[in-house]
């Protein structure tokens, strides 16, 4: 996966959408669901609004946040694909995923749970699972090619030459069940590895929990077809939420009504159809790793101003 075909993703055109301008977008959109989530919820849940009407459009504005918030996790997800494909070191970026999502637990628990807990983690350990899962797909790849028996094929087409057709049609079939073998062999690897991270996900209840793997493993098997990418991921999410939501005794209704509130995430891959290949630039290396922890701590010390008023 790591550069085979990934250049018919990378676009030609001119102009398009760079990764900084996708990450800002991801942040700005993210940093409005944060409000919502974090701050208008909080007061509601909290007690502090009596009045029905201003309940009322607390609540509205705070659907609308959660509305568009809903585009920055696809984008930070598809930049987590694009920067495994470019990074230098796979350690290297596990290790600051790592780093930061220790570094943001406490604001994360602070904002949303308002003090530790445990039960939930956020959103850099989900990116930092994906991240893992997509390395051992990479890793049952190379293994199947390092076992491929290349040289069966060689040997099959000199024993085709030296006994006939028949021997040479013998060594086509071998060939043939062979890669089928192989490619089974990817695929059950793929979907083992996969089901790990989504896994470790749901145990670690981190923040989009499972269905966020899946959505990186899915992302990291489309990239080199942008069309398929940009229509299949985001179907295949909206697909996980409504099944959660109805495996949780939703109702029909409430989980169609949900969905459809979130389609907002194909907004995420048509700006992500205008990626024009562009990296960031190095002195903007750690402002996005930074952001998420700050931004929380920011919107928790503006609720609690709210709280005291």
């Amino acid at each position: 996966m790591k550069q085979e075909g990934y250049n018919r993703l990378r676009c030609a055109r001119t102009g398009g959408i760079s990764a900084d301008l996708l990450k800002l977008t991801a942040i700005i959109t993210m940093l409005i669901d944060h409000i919502g989530a974090g701050i208008l919820e909080r007061l509601l849940i909290d007690g502090y609004v009596t009045d029905y009407a201003l309940y009322l459009k607390i609540y509205q504005l705070d659907s609308v946040l959660r509305i568009i918030g809903r585009i920055s996790f696809p984008i930070f997800c598809f930049l987590l694909v694009e920067g495994y494909l470019h990074t230098r070191s796979r350690r290297g970026y596990a290790f600051r995923l790592l780093a930061f999502a220790l570094l943001s637990e406490i604001p994360f628990d602070l904002l949303f749970s308002g003090g530790l807990n445990l039960l939930s983690q956020n959103v850099f350990w989900t990116l930092l699972i994906g991240l893992l899962v997509l390395w051992g797909m990479d890793g049952v790849r190379e293994a199947l090619r390092a076992h491929g028996g290349r040289t069966e094929p060689k040997d099959g087409r000199a024993a085709g030459r030296e006994k006939g057709k028949p021997a040479e049609k013998a060594a086509g079939g071998r060939e043939k069940r062979l890669r089928i073998l192989r490619s089974a062999a990817e695929a059950a690897g793929i979907l083992l590895v996969t089901a790990a991270g989504m896994c470790a996900a749901a145990l670690l209840k981190t923040d989009y929990s499972w269905r966020g793997v899946l959505l990186i493993a899915v992302i990291g098997l489309l990239m080199r077809d942008r069309l398929l990418l940009v229509i299949d991921a985001p179907c295949a999410f909206l697909l996980t939420e409504f099944l959660v939501l109805l495996n949780n005794g939703q109702s029909l209704q409430t989980c169609l009504e949900t969905v459809l509130s979130h389609t907002t995430v194909f907004l995420s891959f048509a700006l992500i159809w205008f990626y024009n290949g562009k990296r960031r630039r190095r002195g903007h290396r750690y402002f996005f790793y930074l952001f998420y922890p700050v931004h929380l701590l920011i919107l928790f010390f503006c609720r609690q101003i709210l709280y005291a008023l």
